[in-house]
């Protein structure tokens, strides 16, 4: 499986990111497509693979939970709920 998009009916915009470093210099960059491992795990976390869900629709606070559809390239969608962490608000 290989997911191709992620977004949320609580934000205007999600893309998947990564942070990679070149040059000493800590970069983000948006990744197109992110293969799942078979019978393996995937994980996001902040400086590494994460979700950049930009414009919320309302005010979130650290505790919250936010439903994430992700589109896999086959057509199917799949949902999972994130916890809004500290380092992902303003």
């Amino acid at each position: 499986m290989v997911i191709t998009d992620a977004s949320s009916s609580e934000f205007v915009m999600g893309m998947i990111h990564e942070t990679v470093v070149l040059d000493g210099v800590s970069q983000m960059r948006h990744v197109k497509s992110l293969p799942l491992p078979a019978r393996g795990a995937l994980s996001f976390a902040p400086g590494g693979r994460h979700l950049m869900l930009m414009h919320p629709k309302r005010q979130l606070k650290v505790g919250d939970k936010v439903k994430v559809s992700l589109k896999l390239a086959d057509g199917r969608q799949i949902s999972a709920y994130f916890a809004v962490s500290k380092d992902a608000l303003p």
